[in-house]
């Protein structure tokens, strides 16, 4: 199982592989941006690798948003089919609006690594 993760932080880069790791997602691209993850999910599309199994997307990149990845994904019949956890710190308020766009889990990442686990953990027991 491949997942792509969207984080611009390396600490938190870090503890998402290892959190994914854990869940058995052995392959793990990861972007700094959406204009990188949006290249790799493009490539995907035309052949070049397999898209991934789930998306772990931050929404706040510093310098760059994840809800123009959001919007490329949900706009695209083949992406939209790949399940998609938002893990930022924006908080709640952000919520509502990532689930009119269908994301399968969004998580506060001060709720710690445990919540992310739980979240991937799910992904994984649904590809079984």
């Amino acid at each position: 199982m491949q997942l792509l993760i969207v984080e611009d932080q390396p600490t938190e880069l870090r503890i998402a592989a290892a959190v994914a790791r854990d869940c058995g997602y052995p392959i793990i691209e990861a972007r700094s941006s959406s204009a990188a993850a949006q290249q790799f999910l493009e490539k995907a599309l035309e052949g070049v690798h397999p898209l991934p199994d789930a998306i772990l997307l931050d929404l706040d990149l510093g310098h760059d948003s994840g809800f123009e990845l959001l919007r490329f994904w949900h706009a695209n019949p083949q992406t939209a089919k790949v399940p998609v956890i938002v893990w930022t710190i924006l908080g709640e308020q952000y919520r509502e609006i990532c689930e009119m766009f269908k994301v399968s889990s969004y998580i506060d990442k001060g709720a710690g690594a445990a919540a992310l686990r739980e979240a991937l953990g799910k992904l994984g027991q649904l590809a079984s």
